[in-house]
Order: structure tokens, then C-alpha cells, then sequence
């Protein structure tokens, strides 16, 4: 049986095309440079995924600095500016590592001025060991003021190495929330896709053939709508809600991931189609229960609804097969059937609204 894309589909590919217009002609108004990460910047705030970074971009106005466009990438996580902060990082590490080589120079310098002072001390006191009385204060003054130096030079060699020893953690901190951010989504906190596929191909390398495994891949139909009618905060509460409610919906070794606007991923595990289904109906219940009150009406409120399409691992699946199998049920549950499990032979799959 062909199915015919959905008409959604259609108007979402011309939404997505008047956002990159959008995008091309924003940055150009304000004198941005047409780089990779700035582009991605301007997306994250201008489609409303993240609300906070949209404010935060109008507050620096015309031909902001490319050094503040960063900061802000930086400070969100984009995915475009993981490489950045990972080549900061590494700046930094190098500019301390050097650091604390010129420190350890300094402090080997003393030691070594220290012991050509009690080297020279020892070597009076064996050539002559009645000398005077003057002579071996002086040589003992000496002695005492190159001690003090070594001294003072490990005391900073101390003070450098504990600084040095924070600031390496922090950036060890930072490396690991820029890639972090590679696999995560910014606006809800859920793994994005490419989590999503590293988690599929983990599991299905291991996972034995009687412990089956479900891919639920959901739609939270009027989520993009609420964006578009009502703002991004409208549509980052609804997020925030519904992120909540979907990591609340799922057992301790399942998944579950933000892998489009609206769309999301539930990996559920030793699962028959049958319980996948009845998962899926649990969620769709849910997030129809879900409301979303909007600002300045209280007494008004947006409501949504989830189409689930779900596909069932056979033996020799990959990701690309189950990411496949669960898009085109998807597809087929947003016809109209609400839910709906793939089969090979997909028309006569098994629904349940």
C-alpha cells in the first residue's frame, strides 16, 4: 500500500523554509557573518525553541560582536558551538600547562641558586674552618636569603598548582557539557536523536532476541501551533510540562528523547507489541489531560493531542530499520488511526486508536 506524505508535512517543510528566510535575512540586517554557528543561533531564536536565547540576542542588538553571538552559543549549548568550546578549552588548558611550566623553571632556578649557596657555604667551611667570625655570618646570610627565595618560589608553585588544579576541572567541566550538548536537546534537557541512535545501536548489539525492543516514535500534534499562535514561552512551558511528564512515563532502563520540534522518541524494552501499544496509549491519554494556560487568561487554557507509530526490533534490526519502520507508522497514525504498530506487510499493520 503507498501512502501519500501527510498534508502537515507539507506545510511544515513551507514553515520551516520561511524560517530560514528568516534566518538569512535577520543576520544579514544585522551584519552577521554568514559562519555555521550563527546560523544556528539565529535558527534556536528565531523559531522559538528557545525562547530565553531569543531575548537574550534582541538585548544586543545591531551588528552585535561576533565575540557576544558566541558567548550566547556558548552559554545555550548549541551543537554548532560545541567545537568552539572545545577548542577554548583546549586554549586554556595549554595557556595553564604553560603556566605551571614557567612556575616549575622559576622554582628549579631557586633550588638551584639554593644549592650553589650551600655548596659554596660547605666549600668555605672545609677550606677553612676557623674563618672568621664576619665572614661566616655573611655566608650565613647569604645562605638564609637564598632559603627564603626557594621558599617564597614554592609557596607560589604551591598557590599556581591548586589554581591550575581548578581551573583544569572547570575545564574538564566545560568539555564535557560541549559534548554533552552534541547529544542533547537544549530547550527540554532530553537526549536529542543522535542520543538516540548511539542508544539504539547500543541495545540492539546486546540486547537478546527473546527481550524484545519497541520504538515509539511520537507526535505531539498543536505543540508547533502553540508556537506559532502564541509565542515561544507559551510553547517552552508546554515543553517544560511535557518533558516532565514523558521522563515520569517510562521505566528506569527505557529511553526517551526529543528528536524534532514536535516529535519524540520512546525506546522501551522486553516489550510485545501488544504492551507497546497499550503504552502508547497511556501516553496519548496523558498528554490529551495535559493543559497549558496562557498568559494573561486564566481561565484559558491550549490543549494537545500524540499520534504514536511504533516498530518492533527483529533479529538483524539496526537503528536506520527501526527509525524507518516507526517514521512511516507514524505517518499512517497521523491519517488518522492515532496509533498505529508497523508490520511487514505496513497497510495491514494493527491500529489501535
Amino acid at each position: 500500500m503507498t501512502r501519500q506524505v501527510p498534508a502537515d508535512a507539507g506545510r511544515s517543510q513551507a514553515r520551516q523554509a520561511a524560517i530560514i528566510l528568516k534566518v538569512a535575512h535577520a543576520m544579514a540586517s544585522h551584519g552577521v557573518a554568514a559562519l555555521p554557528r550563527n546560523y544556528e543561533l539565529f535558527y534556536d531564536a528565531l523559531s522559538g525553541r528557545l525562547p530565553q536565547l531569543s531575548r537574550e540576542l534582541a538585548a544586543l542588538g545591531s551588528n552585535p560582536p561576533q565575540d557576544a553571538l558566541d558567548a550566547l552559543g556558548l552559554k545555550h549549548h548549541l551543537v554548532a558551538h560545541a567545537a568552539l568550546a572545545a577548542d577554548r578549552a583546549r586554549t586554556a588548558g595549554q595557556e595553564t600547562l604553560g603556566e605551571i611550566a614557567g612556575k616549575l623553571r622559576l622554582a628549579l632556578l631557586q633550588k638551584q641558586v639554593f644549592k650553589d649557596e650551600l655548596d659554596h657555604f660547605a666549600g668555605r667551611l672545609a677550606a677553612d674552618p676557623v674563618a672568621g667570625l664576619s665572614e661566616f655570618a655573611d655566608d650565613a646570610a647569604r645562605l638564609r636569603d637564598a632559603a627564603g627565595r626557594l621558599t617564597n618560589e614554592e609557596s607560589a608553585l604551591q598557590h599556581t598548582l591548586e589554581t591550575s588544579a581548578r581551573r583544569l576541572a572547570e575545564l574538564e567541566g566545560d568539555l564535557a557539557e560541549s559534548r554533552r550538548s552534541l547529544t542533547r536537546d537544549p530547550a527540554t534537557g532530553l537526549p536529542n536523536r543522535l542520543a538516540l541512535t548511539a542508544k539504539l545501536d547500543a541495545i540492539l548489539e546486546t540486547e537478546r532476541t527473546d527481550q524484545p525492543v519497541a520504538l515509539l516514535l511520537a507526535s505531539v500534534e498543536g505543540l508547533r501551533e502553540m508556537a506559532e499562535h502564541h509565542g515561544g514561552p507559551v510553547a517552552a512551558k508546554a515543553l517544560a510540562k511535557l518533558s516532565a511528564l514523558f521522563r515520569k512515563s517510562i521505566k528506569k532502563n527505557d529511553f526517551v528523547a526529543r528528536v524534532g520540534q514536535q516529535d519524540f522518541a520512546f525506546v522501551c524494552r522486553d516489550v510485545s507489541a501488544e504492551n507497546a501499544e497499550v503504552i502508547a496509549r497511556r501516553l496519548r491519554q496523558s498528554v490529551t489531560e495535559l493543559t497549558v494556560t496562557l498568559p494573561g487568561r486564566t481561565h484559558t487554557a491550549e490543549t494537545l493531542s500524540l499520534a504514536a507509530g511504533i516498530a518492533i526490533a527483529q533479529p538483524g534490526s539496526t537503528s536506520a530499520d527501526l527509525l524507518s519502520q516507526a517514521e512511516l507508522a507514524l505517518a499512517g497514525a497521523r491519517d488518522g488511526t492515532g496509533i498505529l504498530c508497523y508490520s511487514a506487510a505496513f497497510g495491514r499493520g494493527r491500529s489501535a486508536a
